[in-house]
């Protein structure tokens, strides 16, 4: 059966003038296309996820990227967006790890936006950096599910953000 792909791609290309580039493009839009349909579609555009497997920050980051898409960013910002996706984030009922990360002591957001206290919704007294490497956050349920800082090792669940 893969001997059978790999002829089909290999006519395609030739028949079409096409570079290899090009048609792993095609064959990726397409994987991401059918994989965004299980996504919740925001109304900024974007598609959510959440993922339940308890992993730490980097990996998170690393699983998001793998499918296309980054650790929630943009919808997270948003006030009416992060109202839309917290249902998909109260219902995995566990801390959630989101795309802001701290970068040369500051918080900057996975789209390069720099955390300001209009857009990031900190719990009271954070980001407090306890113990001294507090530099990813997260979702934190035991306080009303507003931000909080904390070591990248710690595993827990993460919500991935994708443009359609």
């Amino acid at each position: 059966m893969n001997l059978y792909i790999i002829e089909t791609l290999c006519l395609f290309i030739i028949n079409t003038s096409l570079a290899a580039g090009d048609v792993l493009g095609q064959l990726r839009k397409s994987v991401k296309a059918k994989e965004l349909k299980t996504w919740y579609r925001a109304s900024n555009g974007f598609y959510y996820k959440l993922f339940n497997d308890q992993v730490n920050y980097a990996t998170a980051k690393s699983n998001c990227q793998k499918r296309g898409a980054d650790l929630a960013s943009a919808g997270v910002r948003d006030s009416t967006i992060r109202r839309e996706i917290m249902p998909l984030i109260k219902a995995g009922n566990d801390s959630t790890w989101i795309g802001l990360s701290k970068f040369e002591g500051k918080f900057i957001w996975g789209d390069d936006v720099i955390s300001t206290p209009i857009n990031t919704d900190w719990h009271e007294g954070e980001p407090n950096n306890l113990g001294g490497d507090e530099d990813c956050v997260h979702f934190w349920p035991e306080n009303k599910w507003h931000l909080n800082d904390l070591a990248c090792n710690r595993d827990m669940k993460y919500i991935c953000e994708a443009r359609a």
